[in-house]
């Protein structure tokens, strides 16, 4: 039905939709590893494969945490608020802040 509107109707919609999730101060709260999901799911992965990292991006909350001595959880944040992003040189991955200087 999306693709239905108007492409100036469903620009609005996302922009409405977007600016929304950012009113919900929960999104933004770090509830523990035990309370995060993703955290969870990707422990849960690591007990039948290695992976060296888990790239995220749902949560608008920037997080690097170890999940264990090789493998990592990323998540990348936002753009709109925190201006984070992820950069990988081969070798390990890094969360960091934009800055325009």
């Amino acid at each position: 039905m999306f693709r239905w509107l108007h492409p100036d109707i469903g620009i609005k919609i996302a922009q409405l939709w977007s600016r929304h999730s950012f009113t919900d101060p929960s999104i933004e709260v770090f509830h523990g590893e035990d309370k995060e999901w993703l955290i969870q799911y990707c422990k849960r992965k690591l007990t039948k494969k290695h992976f060296d990292y888990f790239v995220m991006g749902h949560r608008h909350l920037p997080m690097n945490i170890a999940l264990n001595e090789n493998s990592a959880y990323i998540n990348l944040g936002d753009w709109i608020v925190n201006y984070n992003y992820a950069e990988f040189d081969g070798e390990k991955i890094s969360l960091i802040k934009f800055d325009e200087k």
